[in-house]
């Protein structure tokens, strides 16, 4: 937790998952293409920015004392079995407002739905939206088109429950890449954003 500079709890929780669906130890060989500004593999497996791109986003904000809860959960591509464990915990959940995940494909997504079910109210997505727009370098909107993260296990609690896109494409496949422009830009853009600020479907 990164308290408020009043010392207070934040009503926010940013979500990632440390796992991947790499099946093999060991150190990865990144390749970067300068042209197109992306990093990939080579070697007929992912890259793995599914979800390394979002831990590292929130390890940014962290260092950089952005307040608010930071839940690394495991098991996501396994089923959300970290989430689903943290969400029997309605005290622990009750306390926040918005959950965040850092784990959508592309670089303009503000998830509102996440399969058929809408876990995060067009108002909200709307306002963080325009937030992470402010500096006129990312270009982000809401979109109803979210599989599933871990944030989709906490919507019976947290009224705003979304997942926002960090740069990677073609995840899961040896095709995968990520858009390094979008990701830096993200990370410089999401340290000046008041989180707690953020309205809810009242």
């Amino acid at each position: 937790t990164v308290p408020n500079d009043d010392g207070t709890k934040p009503r926010v929780m940013f979500s990632c998952h440390t796992d991947t669906v790499h099946r093999d130890d060991g150190v990865q060989h990144i390749c970067y293409n300068r042209s197109k500004q992306q990093y990939y593999k080579k070697d007929g497996k992912p890259l793995g920015a599914d979800d390394a791109a979002g831990a590292w986003v929130m390890l940014e904000m962290i260092d950089a004392g952005v307040p608010g809860v930071y839940v690394f959960h495991r098991g996501e591509e396994c089923g959300g079995i970290g989430a689903k464990f943290v969400s029997k915990d309605v005290a622990f959940l009750s306390q926040f407002d918005r959950a965040i995940a850092f784990d959508r494909r592309g670089i303009d997504s503000v998830i509102t739905h996440q399969g058929w079910s809408r876990t995060a109210s067009d108002k909200f997505a709307q306002a963080l939206a325009n937030e992470l727009c402010a500096d006129m370098t990312l270009m982000y909107s809401p979109d109803d088109t979210g599989v599933y993260t871990d944030t989709a296990e906490f919507t019976d609690v947290i009224p705003e429950c979304t997942n926002i896109s960090v740069g990677y494409a073609l995840e899961h496949s040896d095709q995968e890449s990520l858009d390094i422009l979008h990701f830096v830009a993200l990370a410089d853009r999401v340290v000046h954003i008041d989180w707690d600020a953020l309205p809810l479907l009242s």
